[in-house]
């Protein structure tokens, strides 16, 4: 591999496109929430309505806690790899599972497909992106 070129991180930036959408999108459901339960800072445990202000904010807490690392890795795979189906395909799954986790989270605070299938999704192609991340680096020592 040529160390000269860069490759351009297509993949990575749709990924990040889509998964700052989500993120919007959460913010603003955070935001009703705390219009809804007048609580405007905390998470208004112990009022009526605090569950699901808290659920909302734990919503869009673990998408912040999450994908960080995640385009961390993918955009420095893609730059490493290129623009391969592989990086499309992590890019694709990680955004996937972080709907279905959202929704399943948002809906309520036990185990729900959703949730489960977002968790799943979520820990497989963080290990899959960080050891593939891992080989191909460890090619280039």
């Amino acid at each position: 591999m040529d160390l000269g070129l860069v490759n351009m991180p297509v993949y990575t930036s749709l990924a990040a496109a889509a998964l700052m959408l989500l993120h919007v999108v959460l913010m603003v459901l955070v935001i009703v929430q705390r219009g809804k339960t007048e609580v405007m800072i905390g998470t208004g445990t112990g009022t009526g309505s605090g569950e699901v202000l808290e659920r909302s904010i734990r919503v869009h807490a673990n998408l912040t806690e999450n994908a960080p690392v995640f385009l961390i890795g993918l955009g420095l795979l893609e730059l490493i790899t290129g623009s391969t189906v592989w990086v499309l395909t992590l890019g694709g799954v990680f955004v996937i599972a972080r709907v279905l986790h959202a929704i399943g989270l948002s809906m309520n605070s036990g185990v729900s497909v959703g949730r489960f299938i977002g968790t799943v999704g979520t820990l497989i192609t963080l290990l899959v992106t960080a050891s593939y991340l891992a080989y191909c680096a460890m090619g280039h020592l």
